[in-house]
């Protein structure tokens, strides 16, 4: 049968996407990330036809010529952990920060190829082994006892020593992963400063926090679940906005610092991966890709249709409540193009990820918005309760045309804006007086589940919008628009993953 005396259905077409080597060329190998995704909004090339209207005796327009064409895709996603990071480095125009892994969102993978008693042995050196006391988390290995949380006892170039009791293996399979995700410091070397009228500190005695590899506006989550790993009272998420060799300075804590010492406390922090739009020319990166979506099999093999040259254009997150995170993705491409049955582009294919996805009802640690106050990390929430809230990345893509080309030849892109909108509870009207002073604001969303995690971060932004709406038998609620600015570390938003969280880590449930 052919594809002419039979129809598709709409659940066998497939999502995926590839970095290309530069606008609208695909290195010789390309790796393609499966995507699963809700639904369409746009997808393929949109053409524009041109008629001649002359005057004659006919009063009949010729035939016309198809003179542009603009691509664009466009798709909803769940939010879910991992291929959302992967993408964020397109909309955030950056390079993720990540820690120490062997499988790197981008750049060369490092194989796990042989497991000892006591040591994972690499196929690569490493220029910059991992640290004595690293907290690793091992996933994908043949044996369970192989994967899991980990502690670095010693590590070379190409073998990592750890805590526990390992399962020899010789043939570990490609999906083995090494990830850093924490650290564990000994026993009675830390201690937390309150610094009352200031920013508290964490503060070490002997390890060097440099080489945690760190950034300024970075959250990392203080305490672990075992005996002796977390302080007293400083036990939570904070963010970072001082670093020296022996302290980190917090400036947001979802704790009440207060002074703090402990001889007994091994002291676990846990830190993830860093993507933030970078004020450096050198670190701002415009990556493009190519898009694919199968259409079914024609007869010959899967039929697809592709935008090529697809720069991340805006990206919204979607709360509402009782109900999943969603994500609105958008690409200004350069072109497109279809494949027959059999003829698609080649390349390794990576499997959708099927990783959770967050949801608004269980899922939500902590959303937090508040003036800023620069004696105090924790300075008060304007609002306790929230109904709905989105958030908007832009980056002012544009197609741009040339004579004699068919779509467009390249991109332009305009300021990296980042906006939302929430609806609150009312409870006070200190929010309409922050508008009204046009206070410095920030923003938050923390993001916990099954020991992994994600954060939004908007250090600060300005507030409008903020009449109440009152109905009758209803809750007074108030709608506020938020719009984000360069903070003083240099961003505008920060985003974090987390491939491990501790239990104490994840939200509680309200009753």
């Amino acid at each position: 049968m052919t594809s002419k005396n039979k129809t598709i259905d709409s659940n066998v077409a497939g999502l995926y996407i590839a970095r290309e080597e530069s606008l609208k060329i695909l290195p010789d190998n390309p790796v393609w990330h499966g995507i699963e995704v809700n639904s369409y909004s746009d997808m393929g090339g949109s053409t524009t036809l041109l008629q001649r209207e002359t005057i004659n005796p006919s009063r009949q327009n010729q035939k016309g010529k198809i003179v542009d064409l603009d691509a664009n895709a466009g798709f909803t996603l769940d939010f879910t952990k991992n291929i959302l990071t992967y993408l964020m480095q397109g909309f955030m125009f950056a390079d993720a920060r990540e820690k120490f892994t062997t499988k790197p969102l981008d750049g060369v993978q490092n194989k796990v190829i042989s497991i000892e008693t006591d040591s994972y042995n690499l196929e690569l050196a490493n220029t910059t082994p991992l640290i004595k006391d690293t907290l690793i988390l091992v996933s994908g290995c043949n044996k369970y006892q192989n994967n899991g949380l980990k502690r670095v006892l010693d590590a070379t170039a190409k073998k990592i020593t750890v805590n526990s009791a390992l399962v020899e293996d010789v043939s570990v399979n490609d999906n083995a992963k090494i990830t850093a995700v924490g650290f564990k410091f000994q026993a009675g070397e830390c201690s937390i400063v309150a610094n009352n009228g200031g920013y508290p500190s964490l503060v070490t005695t002997k390890t060097n926090l440099r080489d945690l590899n760190l950034t300024l506006g970075e959250w990392i989550f203080l305490g672990g679940d075992i005996s002796n790993s977390s302080f007293s009272n400083n036990m939570g998420w904070a963010r970072i906005t001082a670093i020296s060799d022996h302290s980190l300075t917090f400036d947001d804590t979802d704790f009440k610092p207060t002074d703090e010492t402990n001889k007994n406390v091994e002291l676990h922090i846990f830190f993830g991966t860093v993507i933030k739009n970078e004020d450096q020319q050198e670190l701002i990166k415009k990556r493009s890709y190519c898009i694919e979506r199968t259409l079914g099999d024609d007869g010959n093999g899967l039929q697809a249709q592709y935008v090529t040259g697809a720069v991340a254009n805006e990206i919204k997150f979607n709360l509402s409540t009782a109900n999943y995170i969603t994500c609105d993705l958008s690409y200004v491409a350069c072109s497109s193009l279809t494949k027959k049955g059999g003829e698609r582009l080649s390349g390794v294919r990576l499997a959708d990820d099927k990783s959770e996805a967050y949801n608004t009802s269980s899922n939500i640690y902590r959303q937090k918005l508040s003036v800023i106050d620069n004696a105090s990390s924790t300075p008060k929430a304007l609002f306790a309760y929230v109904t709905d809230s989105n958030l908007s990345i832009s980056n002012g893509v544009t197609g741009i045309k040339a004579l004699g080309i068919l779509g467009s030849f390249d991109v332009s892109v305009g300021n990296f804006n980042v906006t939302g909108s929430l609806t609150a509870f009312f409870s006070s009207v200190e929010a309409i007086e922050a508008i009204r002073s046009n206070a410095d604001i920030g923003f938050s969303t923390i993001l916990a589940s099954n020991n992994a995690g994600a954060i939004f971060d908007i250090p600060l932004l300005a507030l409008s919008g903020g009449i109440p709406n009152v109905e009758k038998d209803q809750k007074i609620t108030i709608p506020l628009e938020k719009t984000g600015a360069q903070n003083k570390h240099g961003y505008t938003m920060m985003y974090q993953s987390f491939e491990y969280l501790p239990d104490i880590a994840m939200p509680m449930t309200n009753d």
